[in-house]
């Protein structure tokens, strides 16, 4: 996957689902669940232990219908231990110019993290496919994403940290390419007392909320 496939991808979709846990026993189920819902976009995060084989376990389970990326990506050796799980995309917390040169070498597209306009430009110039605006709700939420958009209408930016299902319709009215959700969508599912019944309604909530805006 490309810089162009990944936009492509979340104009398609608009919507991400962020795996982040203490361990990633459930994440191959919780993803089943959340494809059955209609997500097709999905971010594990390499802060939960085991995530990169979750990632080869969800891309072999799910198939090509599915784009599983790597998440909190934030050191070169990172993007090669993703690289290797079979991740098609990788998602960083932060701007490092070393980290997008080696996703760049490894062929894999990259959603970066960035808050400021100094780090949102920086971001996107350094080849980034979409810009995570993160944490967006800590400094104002659609209100945020609407000043920067304001002088940089050009850049696709993903809002993140705090994205609840009512303000999904509302992220992506303002202009963002899509939104990522974690504990807003997810819950409690990646528990093992978690449920799943529970994720999948959820899901159908946030895929309905973000499907209107989706290219078909």
């Amino acid at each position: 996957m490309i810089q162009h496939d990944l936009q492509d991808t979340l104009i398609e979709n608009r919507l991400v689902a962020i795996l982040r846990a203490a361990d990633a026993g459930r994440f191959a189920d919780a993803a089943t669940v959340l494809h059955a819902a209609g997500v097709r976009v999905l971010e594990a995060a390499l802060t939960t232990p085991g995530a990169p084989d979750a990632i080869t376990a969800i891309r072999k389970k799910l198939g090509d219908d599915a784009h599983v990326g790597a998440g909190s990506v934030r050191e070169v050796s990172d993007v090669d231990v993703s690289a290797d799980a079979g991740a098609t995309f990788l998602v960083t917390p932060t701007v490092n110019p070393l980290v997008l040169e080696r996703a760049h070498e490894r062929g894999l597209p990259v959603i970066c993290g960035a808050l400021t306009p100094t780090e949102i430009d920086q971001a996107w110039r350094l080849g980034a496919a979409a810009v995570k605006v993160f944490p967006i709700a800590a400094v104002g939420g659609i209100a945020y994403l609407r000043a920067i958009r304001a002088p940089m209408p050009d850049i696709p930016l993903v809002p993140t940290g705090g994205v609840h299902l009512a303000e999904v319709a509302k992220y992506l009215e303002a202009g963002s390419i899509a939104v990522a959700a974690a504990t807003p969508l997810l819950g409690d599912a990646l528990t093992s007392s978690g449920s799943l019944a529970d994720l999948a309604t959820r899901a159908s909530e946030f895929v309905a909320a973000a499907v209107q805006f989706a290219a078909r």
